[in-house]
Order: structure tokens, then C-alpha cells, then sequence
């Protein structure tokens, strides 16, 4: 009789099953529940022994929980589990919640893109630039990094805090010769600081009212600077060390909010990217117009939106990402299918799974198998190395790349998009964040292949002879 009864799909499924029944929901191609926590559990179970992933998957389907599952734990000695409703650093996936509220803020009449960043924040260095500037990540300010020193100092750095040391020192927009978008964070947390400047509230009330409250985020929050004040017990980031886990966490004192500092579990990521699957997350003309206008012009058929998610070309598919120390998230969903997924990790990801990791239970809810990654093995690539990968590449799917290399500072310019800058985030792997690119190499130097990989997009390119000199 156990058997039997553990053949049923979970207790989470049933509303699924019965919407399909009674023709509630978008269920024509869809997969069964049991197969897909079977795929997901297998992708599951791989991901945990080959690459050590501790943290929690969510799958959603019109809604409704379809699998979910945690693994490993979000805290070490003394040991807790991770669960689904383990709240984990989010990253960079705050910044999703500050372009909608920023984008609702200027739907309503309240502010425009085009104002003068200088009309809301007189102490703002730079007199030219605009609300756009600061969401389309074309404003050139210092990364956190630049404040390391400042927060040892003085325990705490909030937003207002972070703005005034970078009045003082008014440096010059951070950006390589050529590239006009620069991947920025605290763009994101000077945009939020407008809204809490024309509203009158902070942006952790604003977020709570618009979106944690009515779309039922019940674990997400927006961190307190100190880590003792924390309203549940803190998930802590790791790295492996050989056979050990050491800390590689967040830092105690972080009081700026908008392009980081969310928590949230994977159930409550996963609702977050439900809400624009099923149009609940703002009126749909709303949510339509900042999906279709870009942030750059990428030269890819993906594009990073308005909203700050980056959509295939018809913009029916999103995903976005965050990355900090040993923290990872993403979440994506799908309009057309009516489906989200979210996971959240704190065990250091390695860089070539990550997109792997999503696009395999993506797979999982459409109840594919996922495919085998079949990428020779990378080659480590050193500072001397960079320069002899620089030139013309060709992609058979991706089409015309070009790779600069000048110092440290690489460029990657795909077909006639705009430049974007490229960072090494592993011996072997690089990363494009304006394209959402890791970029690998393999083979020998004389003869290189350039392995690109995405959510949307998995490609390789060959290097093109050098042109000829002209005469």
C-alpha cells in the first residue's frame, strides 16, 4: 500500500492537475509533476556531488509549486539545513525590484527618466547624467570595492553615506576607452535612493507595500545593515578549501539597498519570477513596455530589458541573477508557458554551471532530459595569456565577435552591438554581465575555441586571420 501511495504525485501538484482538468491553466505540452521531480532531482543530486551545491530549487507551474527540494546547509558549525524557505542573499537580483518600482514610479507621473539625477540629488557628481543613466547602467560610478576602507572605518555605510564619499572624491566615470555601458551597483542603490527621496519612504516600505505583501513574498526582506539584527537566523556564504568549507560570506555593516542586500528563499524567488510569468506584477501595458525597451543594444538575440531582466527576442522568456561571494540565485520564467524556477545557493557555485545549473532545470519542467554539456576541457588563462585571444571571432549561431585587449581590460563587441567589458571570474572562465556571457577557451594557443554560454544561448567561435595591411 506505501508503494502505491508513493507512486501519487506530491500534495503540491494536485492544484496543478485539477486546473488542468478544468481547463484553468496553460497545460497542453506540459509535463506531469512526477516527471518532473524525477528530472529535477537527478539534475539535483548531480549538481550537489560533481560541483558541491548546498541551497534550494523551486519549480512553479501556473502558480503552483510543482517540485521543490533542499539540500546541504546554509550554516556550519553549529550545522542547520537549507530549506526551501531558507532565506539566502540574493545579489544582484535586487536590482530586479528597483527597476519595477522605479519603472511604476515613472508610469505614474512621479518622476521621468530623463530627469536630471542632480534635481532629486543635489550632491550627485555628475551634473549631466540622468535617472536613466543611473538604470541603464551608463552612470561610470565606483564599485563597493572603492568603499572597503570607509566600512572598516566607520562599521556602517548606508546609501546617502556611499554617495557623499563619492561627491567628495568625484572621480572620474569608471568605463574602458569605447565601452559606454559599465555594469553598475551602486547606480542601483543612488536610483533607489531617488525613490525614497520623491516618495518620502524607504525603499524597503515601498517594496513591502507594491510587491512582498501582494504577491505573498512572505520570507523576502530587505537586510538590516548590522548582521545582529536580523529578523531570522542568517544563511552564511562558503567556499571549498580542499576537503573543507570555509566562510566566504557577506560583510556585516552593508546599509545600502537597491542594487543588492535582498534576502529571500527559493520559494519566495520562485513567486517573484511567477508574478511576471502569469502579468501579476504590475498593469500588463506597463509590464509590456519595459520588457520591450532594452537597456543597450547587445547584438544578441537576448537583451537586457528595461526591468533589468535579460528576454529572449520576443520577450517571452526572462532570467536574472545574483552573485556575491559564495552566494548565488537566479530566477527565470517563462510568459508563454505560464512557469518559473528559482534556486539559491551559498556554497560558491563554480562559474561554468551556473547557466548549465538553470538551463538544465528548465529542461526539468518541460520534462526534458537535459542535455550533456559536451565543452572540452578549458584551458587556465593567464593575464600574458589575454592578449593572443585578442581579434576577430566568428560564431556559427552568434555571428561576428570581436575581443579587445588592452592591459587588464578586455572588451567583447558582438556583431554591432555595444562594447561590453569582460571580467575573469575563474582561472578558466570569464564573464560579460551586460550580456550575461561566460566566455571559456580551449585548445591549443596557436589554434583557440571560444566556448559562450548563456540561459538562451550555448555557442562556439572560431578567430579569424588577421586582416591584412592596406597599402
Amino acid at each position: 500500500m506505501r508503494a502505491a501511495l508513493s507512486s501519487l504525485p506530491p500534495r503540491t501538484a494536485w492544484p496543478v492537475l485539477l486546473a488542468c482538468v478544468f481547463g484553468l491553466a496553460a497545460c497542453a505540452g506540459t509535463a506531469p509533476p512526477a516527471q518532473v521531480g524525477t528530472l529535477a532531482d537527478r539534475v539535483i543530486d548531480e549538481v550537489a556531488t560533481a560541483a558541491g551545491f548546498n541551497g534550494a530549487v523551486v519549480l512553479m507551474r501556473d502558480g503552483v509549486v510543482v517540485h521543490e527540494r533542499a539540500v546541504g546547509l546554509a550554516q556550519r558549525n553549529p550545522d542547520r539545513p537549507f530549506t526551501v524557505d531558507t532565506p539566502s542573499d540574493g545579489g544582484s537580483l535586487a536590482k530586479t525590484l528597483t527597476a519595477a518600482l522605479l519603472w511604476e514610479l515613472v508610469a505614474e507621473g512621479r518622476l521621468s527618466l530623463d530627469d536630471p539625477v542632480t534635481r532629486h540629488l543635489p550632491d550627485y557628481p555628475y551634473a549631466g547624467q540622468t535617472l536613466r543613466d543611473l538604470l541603464t547602467h551608463r552612470n561610470g560610478l565606483p564599485d563597493y570595492g572603492a568603499f572597503e576602507d570607509d566600512l572598516k572605518a566607520r562599521g556602517v555605510l548606508h546609501t546617502p553615506d556611499l554617495l557623499a564619499l563619492t561627491a567628495q572624491r568625484q572621480p572620474q566615470p569608471v568605463r574602458p576607452p569605447g565601452v559606454t555601458v559599465e555594469y553598475s551597483n551602486l547606480g542601483f542603490d543612488i536610483a533607489a535612493l531617488v525613490a525614497e527621496r520623491v516618495t518620502g519612504r524607504s525603499v524597503a516600505e515601498l517594496w513591502r507595500e507594491r510587491y512582498f505583501v501582494p504577491l505573498r513574498l512572505q520570507g523576502m526582506f530587505a537586510r538590516p545593515a548590522r548582521f545582529a539584527d536580523f529578523p531570522v537566523p542568517r544563511t552564511v556564504g562558503y567556499r571549498r578549501d580542499g576537503a573543507a568549507w570555509v566562510p566566504h560570506d557577506s560583510y556585516d555593516g552593508e546599509g545600502f539597498v537597491g542594487a543588492s542586500n535582498v534576502h529571500a528563499s527559493a520559494r519566495d524567488w520562485a513567486r517573484w519570477g511567477d508574478a511576471f510569468a502569469r502579468g501579476r506584477v504590475m498593469e500588463a501595458e506597463r509590464l509590456a513596455a519595459g520588457l520591450r525597451a532594452p537597456m543597450l543594444a547587445s547584438g544578441l538575440p537576448s537583451v537586457l530589458t528595461m526591468l533589468s531582466w535579460y528576454c529572449d527576442e520576443a520577450r517571452q522568456r526572462c532570467h536574472y541573477s545574483g552573485d556575491y561571494n559564495g552566494f548565488y540565485a537566479q530566477v527565470w520564467w517563462d510568459r508563454g508557458r505560464r512557469e518559473a524556477l528559482a534556486y539559491v545557493s551559498n556554497s560558491t557555485l563554480p562559474a561554468w554551471r551556473r547557466a548549465r545549473l538553470t538551463r538544465d532545470l528548465i529542461d526539468a519542467l518541460a520534462g526534458r532530459a537535459p542535455a550533456a554539456d559536451a565543452t572540452p576541457p578549458l584551458r587556465a588563462i593567464a593575464q600574458s595569456d589575454r592578449p593572443a585571444l585578442a581579434g576577430r571571432w566568428q560564431s556559427p549561431t552568434l555571428g561576428a565577435l570581436e575581443l579587445g585587449v588592452a592591459g587588464e581590460q578586455v572588451v567583447l563587441r558582438v556583431g554591432r552591438g555595444e562594447p561590453a567589458s569582460v571580467f575573469q571570474v575563474a582561472r578558466d572562465v570569464f564573464y560579460v554581465p551586460t550580456l550575461d556571457l561566460w566566455l571559456a577557451f580551449s585548445g591549443p594557443p596557436d589554434r583557440p575555441a571560444m566556448h559562450l554560454h548563456s540561459v538562451f544561448h550555448v555557442a562556439e567561435a572560431t578567430r579569424l586571420p588577421a586582416a591584412a595591411p592596406t597599402s
